[in-house]
């Protein structure tokens, strides 16, 4: 595949550094929390690395995605010195003369993130975008574990759902599911009905993080799906024990 920047000026990506570490091996506990977000005009998407507690000096990613039947992407480099950190990346491809591509249909893809440090660090996940301009109000992840549905959400024009890596600090309990962002072009904000697939069965709870605080959800539980319903549109949802 060829892979072009999607900064403002054209820069074409040399052969990519052999990934030799396995990925998704660090405990989750030391995982980073990192958000995909779509901008508006549907155009960039702003790659997020807010907080990383395992060391590292900088981040290798590369962000693949859907567009059309043509598997697209690009690559980058980050310095960890200062969180967090964003970068704001191009759906498409520039030419020497400056004529720019646009891809269309986004869907989503995968994100791998290799990071750098005293002991190197793979993680890979998969999110999902979306194009809302047909207004629904239902949507769910790529693995189909997580759903969020809300006559709210038929308001924001893009989403994305992220199967983050790791969570925001501050949330003491232990994890029972995967973490799955909720990210907008525009401010979220109503309430939800919150489905989560869990690994286990028991009393488990949904927690919602606002991006400033953790939030404890009444949850019922059927089986494995743990669920919430008249939860606010927050950016992050995980069940835990």
């Amino acid at each position: 595949m060829t892979m072009r920047d999607g900064g403002a000026g054209i820069q074409k990506i040399g052969k990519k550094k052999k990934v030799l570490e396995p990925k998704n091996i660090i405990d989750v506990a030391l995982r980073p929390y990192m958000q995909l977000t779509p901008v508006v005009g549907g155009r960039h998407i702003e790659i997020s690395i807010i907080e990383v507690k395992k060391d590292a000096d900088e981040v290798e990613y590369e962000l693949e995605y859907q567009s059309g039947s043509l598997l697209q992407g690009f690559q980058e480099i980050l310095d960890l010195t200062k969180l967090p950190v964003t970068t704001k990346k191009l759906f498409g491809s520039q030419s020497a003369g400056g004529a720019i591509t646009y891809h269309e249909d986004i869907k989503g893809g995968s994100f791998q993130a290799r990071f750098l440090g005293p002991e190197n660090y793979v993680l890979k996940q998969d999110w999902r975008y979306f194009d809302n301009s047909k207004k629904f109000s239902e949507f769910g992840s790529k693995d189909a574990k997580f759903k969020v549905e809300s006559k709210d959400l038929a308001t924001n024009k893009l989403l994305i759902i992220y199967n983050t890596p790791g969570v925001p600090s501050g949330l003491t309990r232990e994890l029972a599911s995967e973490a799955y962002s909720l990210t907008s072009g525009s401010k979220l904000d109503g309430v939800a009905t919150v489905s989560i697939r869990a690994n286990e069965e028991g009393e488990l709870t949904i927690m919602g993080y606002d991006g400033e605080e953790w939030q404890e959800l009444k949850t019922t539980m059927e089986g494995k799906v743990a669920t919430a319903t008249k939860a606010d549109l927050m950016e992050l949802y995980v069940v835990v024990k």
